[in-house]
């Protein structure tokens, strides 16, 4: 009976030590478990940073420098001239605004955006004439030819209310604002020829004589419509005799036609796709006339095409 009994309070008091330790755990609230670590040789993977992903820092793309900027302004710049030459205002605006971005001196994109922005009748005027297109006109050669600027071509869209400038036809009736030339403009713009002057008075009868030569021969050259060769002569003619008034008008007169005719053979090719020639044509300009801007400026306009286009299906012409 005495081991019954002894039995019974063992388990009495075992069972009271595990009540008790019992309640003890439950008292006591464990602590989150800690984030099991990555496998051995596997990289843990990087913590959200705060915000989450939406928050991650982006690298920032390195600024280009200031002639990097310029030049990439630049190339935009044309860029918008080929989207306004097809009537593409609305990403033009776009590619100018980045253009602008760049390079805020950018002379181009500011003449385009100012034609994009502009009221076509207010600036150019109510006054105007007629002016029917012809065989090879393109809105960028009339421009030139009555606005000074090649690049003006979109304004005077506008003012035509024409909406894909590059689909103008021969035989178009358009309006050119102000007043009718009294002569086409090739003509007006000529240099009169100077009344023919006299060989300096110290000048040897060899001279004189190789000099009205070459001034005839150039006259005669210029006649017939071969303004290179005529340029030569009176070029020639100055060398020979230099200083001499006549020879010197006649040799800068034949060149200024030559650049203009070049000039305009140059947009025809390059209206053509004929870029090979007309940055041929572009470049004899440069010889003449280093310093001419708008050649240098169309050059590089189609050299840039020339690129894209080679870039694009392999060739260009």
């Amino acid at each position: 009976m005495d081991k019954v009994i002894s039995g019974t309070r063992w388990h009495l008091a075992a069972s009271s030590i595990a009540a008790a330790a019992l309640i003890a755990g439950c008292a006591t609230q464990p602590s989150s478990p800690p984030a099991p670590s990555a496998p051995a040789g596997q990289a843990s993977a990087p913590a959200t940073p705060p915000g989450g992903a939406a928050s991650r820092v982006v690298p920032e793309t390195p600024e280009l420098a200031p002639a990097q900027a310029k030049a990439q302004a630049q190339k935009l710049a044309l860029e918008a001239v080929d989207q306004l030459q097809s009537g593409d205002e609305t990403n033009a605006r776009l590619t100018l605004g980045k253009a602008l971005a760049l390079d805020p001196a950018s002379e181009l994109s500011r003449k385009m955006l100012d034609q994009i922005n502009a009221d076509a009748q207010k600036e150019l005027g109510a006054a105007f004439f007629r002016y029917t297109v012809q065989r090879d006109d393109s809105l960028s050669k009339i421009a030139q030819q009555y606005l000074g600027d090649r690049f003006r071509f979109y304004i005077l869209a506008k003012y035509n209310e024409m909406s894909n400038p590059s689909r103008m036809a021969t035989g178009q009736v358009i309006k050119i604002p102000g007043k009718a030339p009294p002569a086409p403009p090739a003509r007006a713009a000529e240099t009169p020829e100077p009344a023919p002057s006299a060989p300096a008075a110290d000048t040897d009868s060899a001279a004189g004589s190789t000099l009205a030569a070459l001034m005839q021969k150039g006259r005669q050259l210029q006649a017939s419509g071969d303004l290179e060769g005529a340029y030569g002569a009176f070029g020639e003619a100055v060398v020979r005799v230099p200083g001499n008034r006549d020879a010197v008008l006649q040799r800068d007169a034949a060149k200024t036609a030559l650049v203009r005719q070049y000039d305009r053979e140059a947009a025809q090719a390059f209206q053509r796709q004929n870029l090979d020639l007309a940055i041929a044509k572009w470049d004899r300009i440069l010889e003449l006339v280093p310093t001419n801007q708008k050649a240098k400026l169309e050059r590089e306009r189609a050299m840039d095409l020339k690129k894209r286009m080679s870039e694009k299906f392999g060739t260009a012409k």
